[in-house]
């Protein structure tokens, strides 16, 4: 889970660049930020 806003965006676009997805958002309680779930595919098994 990712805060798509920490660091202006850019924490979210690294994980991007690792290949992660957005998955769909959470917010745990109603005083916390909004957090990102992401998602990478698996690299296939040798």
């Amino acid at each position: 889970m990712v805060n798509p806003s920490a660091g202006d965006g850019k924490v979210h676009r690294l994980y991007e660049g690792w290949g992660y997805r957005d998955l769909g958002d959470s917010r745990p309680s109603p005083d916390s930020p909004l957090l990102r779930a992401m998602i990478r595919p698996r690299l296939p098994s040798a």
